[in-house]
């Protein structure tokens, strides 16, 4: 008897699954607002922009966030988190590493630091934890290009990398007011990672953010999700942040290696996630598309979730990091590429 409850109750969620995931896609729930008032504004930046900014706000959080996808089935995930309570007096500050094999998570890794004991520099990208050298950035004298080192070790798995940019950065501020900097929408990543006590050399391509001032109103939107998109010399940079699951507010950056960038506006951006199950008590989707077409830029690219990696933050918020398989083609005036590569995005909902 306890056998066949189990058979039915499991037969029952799968209707209730499908059922939602049929009604979920037929309303498109999550799909940008070509009307959005909402208008991202990349402006050019310094690597002084990457320093430590802190907050006139006694509550805010501040962190810089690296990923890396390499050629041998690896990928990893590094990033500095500072969370202010209250001001200088009660603040979470974590380092977090994240190792992944073809998308299925390998290690999870984070550890705290006592305020005492974090360094950040305003005027350099400089992060001390503990004594240790975790962010170091600069401008390489030879090349001329913006680079990072990275040493981060948490347990038996480290990550030694040296990121260095191809493409040119620039920041603007998100709907909630706090700044979004991407200083390396695309870099050369080379270096060492160390899983289970064994040191494994990798090579691949990089991305670098910093957000900072994000104070309790970038938590009145539902949530976002995020990802970019290297072609063979361009790469895509994207998100679209809901204010509730009807309103969508999209925006596009395209970069091109060695070159500037270009800011694709909210009506010709069209973004929809479907193919939607039950994941962790929400909703998710499992396939993206992404398409503009301007007098100069033409993109269709389908994203397909390959693995999924949950992390439930704060009791209430919920961080989903994909890997998805890109296909599409990109056309920016004369210039036609395709992709079909593995890349990293994300999904985050506070409520």
């Amino acid at each position: 008897m306890i056998n066949i409850n189990f058979f039915f109750i499991r037969i029952i969620g799968m209707i209730f699954s499908t059922i939602l995931k049929m009604n979920d896609t037929e309303n498109g729930i999550y799909k940008n607002n070509k009307n959005s008032q909402f208008v991202f504004l990349p402006e050019d930046i310094s690597i002084e922009d990457d320093g430590f900014h802190e907050s006139e706000a006694p509550r805010f959080t501040e962190w810089w966030y690296f990923d890396a996808v390499f050629d041998n089935g690896y990928s990893a995930q590094m990033s500095v988190r500072l969370l202010s309570i209250i001001k200088k007096r009660l603040v979470l500050i974590f380092q977090r590493l994240d190792i992944y094999k073809d998308g299925e998570l390998v290690v999870h890794h984070r550890k705290r630091c006592a305020l005492r004991n974090f360094e950040a520099l305003h005027e350099i990208p400089s992060v001390k934890l503990d004594g240790k050298q975790v962010i170091n950035g600069y401008i390489d004298k030879n090349t001329g290009n913006w680079a990072y080192d990275l040493t981060f070790e948490i347990n038996d798995t480290s990550a030694n990398l040296r990121f260095e940019g191809q493409t040119r950065g620039w920041k603007g501020r998100n709907p909630g007011g706090d700044w979004w900097a991407v200083l390396l929408p695309r870099a050369d990543v080379k270096g060492t990672i160390k899983v289970n006590n064994k040191q494994i050399n990798v090579s691949g391509i990089g991305y670098h953010d910093h957000n900072w001032d994000v104070r309790s109103k970038a938590a009145t939107n539902l949530g976002w999700f995020w990802g970019k998109i290297n072609f063979k010399t361009f790469t895509i940079t994207w998100a679209t942040i809901f204010k509730d699951m009807n309103v969508g507010q999209p925006l596009l950056v395209i970069n091109k290696i060695k070159e500037g960038y270009i800011n694709v506006l909210p009506q010709s951006i069209d973004f929809v996630g479907d193919d939607l199950y039950m994941e962790n008590g929400k909703s998710i989707p499992h396939r993206f598309v992404l398409q503009t077409n301007t007098e100069n830029v033409t993109l269709n690219v389908t994203m397909n979730v390959l693995k999924i990696h949950h992390v439930k933050m704060m009791l209430r918020m919920h961080y989903w990091r994909f890997h998805v398989s890109c296909k599409g083609s990109l056309k920016v005036g004369s210039e036609y590429e395709s992709v079909d590569e593995t890349h990293i995005a994300e999904f985050i909902r506070f409520r």
